[in-house]
């Protein structure tokens, strides 16, 4: 029997990585090297003047054609915190907030061991109190096709 190599769930994985590998390098460009939480990691902030975290939330995937061998098409989003002390003005979030729509722009692919990802549309939400920082949350929603394993 022959079998896929591009599995769904090796393609799930592949799909995180694309969007996690373009929002570290977009993170490190703006200046978040050594600055950013990552999921299910230690982190501490303190004595940092800004930090991001990154989330990656998957929707379940839907079939786009049927059988073995077929597609699935999975939707969700890669969420970036931006966080500033309180109190020191918005200026940096709204600044980042404009980089990363230029980044991340509708259309734009990125792929990882040949798992592509499309960028569907990116926005940033209202800002708000989150412990003794303020937060902005970006929101990157992506669709990307899974092949479905031959068995």
């Amino acid at each position: 029997m022959k079998k896929v190599l591009n599995h769904p769930n090796m393609a799930d994985s592949d799909i995180k990585k694309a969007l996690l590998t373009a929002a570290k390098t977009f993170l490190e460009a703006q200046g978040f090297t050594g600055a950013i939480h990552w999921e299910n990691r230690v982190f501490d902030p303190s004595g940092l003047q800004k930090w991001a975290s990154i989330f990656h939330i998957p929707n379940q995937p839907s079939v786009v054609t049927l059988g073995t061998g077929g597609l699935d098409r999975e939707t969700g989003f890669l969420q970036i915190d931006f966080n500033i002390p309180q109190n020191t003005g918005d200026g940096a979030l709204n600044t980042w907030a404009d980089a990363a729509r230029g980044e991340f722009i509708a259309g734009k692919s990125y792929t990882f061991s040949g798992q592509t990802i499309i960028i569907l549309n990116t926005g940033i939400g209202a800002g708000r109190n989150v412990d003794s920082w303020f937060r902005k949350s970006l929101t990157i929603n992506y669709r990307a096709d899974l092949t479905r394993a031959i068995i």
